[in-house]
């Protein structure tokens, strides 16, 4: 009989625990973590401070700056602004133009308080002066900060400034479609930098000026009757004088009414030629004038365009008329008279420029349009502008011209 031994185990299960002072040292280094967290924070706040402080002082630095500026400017155009150049009682002159000790200026906001001094010095043997303007304060810090301003301003009478108004003319004013306005506005552009027009349609004449003066660079001959001013070219103009003339011009135009509207004029038209009578001298060729009828979408007027060829200073002198054909010039009840459109356009109390078409010209160096005339009942005077408006510019009075 076999013997069976059990053998059992006893398994035990141990539980380990903490000892009090192990706990409290956990417990001081999760302190010591947050107090540095906490000064992490602190010390990005302080910066973050700092910067934002930082951003202030720039942006009042800028501000003031921008004020400084604009003061030493304000200051150097004062300076500029002189209007006499010695000392005078109640205008401002250039002797005034010294150094002088510094002035405090409040700013716009009143929180900035500068200081600006000049400084000049004579140059270019007292014809000028070198200024310096330096604009000094104090900024949030209490830093000193500076800006200067350095120019040049020149011992010139401001009268002479009165010469900028003058065209100059070396410049010719443009007109419509960007050609001279002495350049009619019918005549044909050659794409040459030169306009021709013939002054009678069915006539063998036409003229070539430069487009941007405006000057009569030739004359030709020689063209057919059926050859338009719309239809020349370049090719066309080759029989031409090449001397340089200066174009006068304009419209006549005959009342139908009376008395007379200078302003609507839209009579029957009569024939006439121009007649200009030159003086002061013997011209090489003697002038040229053409006219040709209008009427179109109910206005009738004549067009005249003279051709003078100057004298050898580049001037002529003379008088325009019109010489009737077929009808008479005289004040009685079937007779005609002739005015012509004139106005003070300057202002100095007489027709005394030729732009105002005066009865005789003067030394005229320049094309001269919009001379116009007007033909009036004989027995009726030229109508003459309203009072209120005789010395305004583009006025319609006019002023008899014949007999």
């Amino acid at each position: 009989m076999r013997t069976v031994q059990r053998v059992c185990f006893n398994t035990n299960t141990h539980t380990t625990t903490a000892s009090p002072n192990t706990a409290a040292a956990q417990r001081g280094v999760a302190l010591i973590e947050a107090l540095l967290a906490f000064l992490v924070v602190a010390l990005g706040m302080l910066g973050i401070a700092r910067i934002h402080a930082d951003l202030r002082t720039h942006a009042d630095l800028a501000r003031q700056r921008t004020d400084a500026a604009r003061i030493a400017s304000e200051e150097m155009e004062r300076l500029r602004s002189f209007s006499v150049l010695a000392p005078s009682a109640g205008a401002r002159s250039y002797d005034e133009i010294t150094t002088t000790s510094a002035t405090a200026l409040d700013s716009e906001d009143m929180l900035t308080r500068y200081a600006i001094e000049r400084s000049v010095t004579a140059i270019a043997g007292d014809q000028a002066s070198a200024v310096t303007l330096t604009v000094r304060w104090n900024d949030r810090r209490g830093d000193a900060q500076h800006a200067t301003l350095t120019s040049v301003i020149a011992r010139s009478d401001p009268v002479f400034a009165a010469a900028l108004t003058i065209a100059s003319r070396g410049m010719p004013v443009r007109g419509a479609l960007g050609r001279s306005a002495h350049v009619p506005l019918f005549a044909k552009d050659l794409g040459n930098g030169h306009s021709a027009f013939k002054p009678i349609e069915t006539g063998p004449i036409a003229f070539v000026q430069d487009n941007l003066t405006g000057l009569v660079t030739a004359r030709c001959t020689g063209l057919a009757s059926t050859l338009t001013t719309a239809t020349l070219t370049a090719a066309d103009l080759t029989a031409c004088d090449p001397t340089v003339g200066l174009l006068l011009s304009g419209t006549v135009r005959f009342a139908g009414t009376s008395p007379t509207d200078p302003s609507n004029a839209n009579g029957p038209l009569l024939p006439f030629d121009i007649v200009l009578t030159l003086s002061g001298g013997s011209h090489t060729q003697a002038p040229a004038c053409f006219t040709r009828p209008v009427e179109a979408d109910g206005d009738r007027h004549s067009l005249y365009h003279c051709v003078v060829y100057p004298l050898a200073n580049g001037r002529w002198s003379g008088r325009s008329t019109l010489a009737p054909l077929g009808w008479r010039i005289g004040t009685a009840a079937d007779e005609y008279r002739v005015c012509r459109y004139s106005s003070d356009l300057d202002g100095s109390g007489a027709i005394d420029r030729n732009l105002e078409h005066p009865a005789d010209y003067t030394n005229l160096d320049a094309a001269l349009g919009q001379q116009n005339f007007l033909v009036i009942a004989g027995g009726d005077d030229c109508p003459a502008a309203a009072v209120e408006a005789a010395a305004a510019v583009g006025t319609v009075a006019t002023v008899q011209h014949q007999p």
